[in-house]
């Protein structure tokens, strides 16, 4: 443990630096977006033919429980009569899902000349472990799913809290706000480690996908919702976190090779405005009928990771709760549709 530890220090060196670099620069989710462009860069580079470039997953999932419990910090209990609001969001992101599939099928299989498996599990905004995973169970080309994927997530997590900070002038915070480790009373922070853990524990033993940040969420979103505590998480706990995450998406892009990223990454990035543009014409056509916050149902909508959007959306102050739930939403929906209508599809790999 301690030796898989220590052979993560240089991408956490490198976040680290690049979160410090970004804070010093006070860009939005400073920490995050640092770390990730930092470790990113580097290893399309080829930094890791020189010195080791990864993040041990054990340590990611504890820093995924830090985020789940501060998610599950901003349930209030007025959350729970605004129930017309969650259901007009399920609706719009049932008609998301299939829109910016099928666009994004069309520019991976007519214009990357993907192969159809391939260029639909590319396409669907779902998870990228399990798109990955369902997309090589049929016979698709697992490396060029996981490179669409992360294209997808790092573009929209390194473009969105930009625009909110530099085209719509909202002010996003380079790191979360909140008490300091030392201003937290130890019955607050017990209470917090609690929910992690028990949270954690919970989700796995119920099989719950992404059981070290959807179970700690929950069980913080419980005990936030009936006020039995009001502390989120401590900013420096929070930092470290989106270091750790930060850097364990860029370390996504370590052994990949520059031609192939030139190949694919090109038709990603436009599948990826395709779905961002996609979301603001929705945000504008409907966040009045849907009663939400327009930046809050555009982060609904933009198809970036369930941690990484949620911690924009703590940065602009936005409904975190909500569009923490609706990116767990879109991810089950995507899981548990895309399979059964593939079969439908009848798609086969071509030779």
């Amino acid at each position: 443990m301690l030796r898989n530890l220590a052979s993560s220090l240089p991408a956490l060196l490198i976040g680290a630096t690049g979160g410090a670099v970004f804070l010093y620069l006070r860009m939005p989710l400073a920490w995050m977006l640092g770390a990730m462009f930092f470790t990113g860069m580097l290893a399309l580079g080829g930094l890791d033919k020189r010195i080791t470039l990864r993040v041990e997953p054990r340590l990611r999932a504890v820093m995924l429980v830090v985020i789940g419990v501060m998610l599950g910090s901003t349930f209030k209990p007025a959350m729970i009569d605004r129930a017309r609001e969650w259901l007009g969001l399920i609706v719009l992101m049932l008609v998301y899902i299939p829109i910016v599939t099928a666009i994004c099928y069309a520019i991976f299989r007519k214009a990357a000349r993907l192969d159809p498996v391939t260029a639909y599990f590319s396409a669907a905004p779902g998870g990228l472990q399990e798109m990955t995973l369902v997309g090589e169970h049929y016979g698709g080309d697992g490396r060029s799913i996981i490179l669409t994927h992360a294209l997808r997530v790092f573009l929209t997590v390194m473009t969105v809290p930009v625009y909110f900070r530099f085209v719509e002038n909202l002010n996003v915070p380079p790191m979360a706000q909140g008490a300091h480790v030392w201003q937290l009373p130890w019955h607050e922070g017990a209470l917090l480690v609690a929910c992690g853990i028990a949270g954690w524990y919970a989700a796995k033993f119920l099989r719950i996908p992404a059981a070290q940040l959807v179970g700690p969420m929950l069980v913080s979103a419980i005990v936030h919702l009936f006020g039995w505590s009001q502390a989120p998480p401590p900013p420096e706990l929070v930092a470290a976190a989106q270091v750790v995450l930060g850097a364990a998406l860029g370390c996504r892009f370590v052994g990949t090779p520059l031609k192939e990223v030139g190949r694919i990454a090109t038709w990603a990035a436009i599948a990826t405005f395709a779905m961002l543009a996609v979301a603001v014409g929705m945000t504008v056509a409907f966040a009045d009928w849907a009663g939400i916050q327009t930046e809050a149902l555009m982060l609904v909508l933009s198809p970036g990771g369930m941690a990484e959007m949620s911690l924009v959306a703590l940065g602009l102050g936005v409904e975190v709760a909500i569009v923490a739930s609706m990116h767990i939403f879109r991810i089950a929906v995507v899981v548990i549709a895309v399979p059964p209508v593939f079969r439908l599809l009848g798609l086969k790999k071509t030779r």
